[in-house]
């Protein structure tokens, strides 16, 4: 793991969470999603819990709701950022 906990978290925060939060389109369903999403990485207390909520998020049903209620309306999801999300990891 190269980034730290706090690097990841502002990379997602700058890269997916409020570009998607302060989108002319996001509607109060979207924005729940990224409240509730950023409280829970806030919450986890090491970048490999991080990146392990980042990988298995998006193959949920949450996660796939999500991506494509995002998708409708910009290209600010997880699924965008993946190849510098891993980078950031060290893989």
């Amino acid at each position: 793991m190269q980034a730290t906990r706090e690097q990841l978290i502002n990379f997602l925060e700058e890269s997916v969470f409020s570009p998607v939060e302060n989108h002319l389109l996001a509607t109060e369903v979207i924005k729940k999603k990224i409240r509730a999403t950023r409280m829970r990485i806030n919450n986890m207390q090491s970048p490999e819990k991080v990146e392990e909520f980042f990988w298995n998020a998006m193959s949920t049903d949450r996660g796939i709701d999500s991506y494509t209620r995002i998708k409708e309306i910009c290209d600010f999801t997880f699924e965008d950022v993946r190849a510098q999300f891993k980078s950031l990891c060290g893989r």
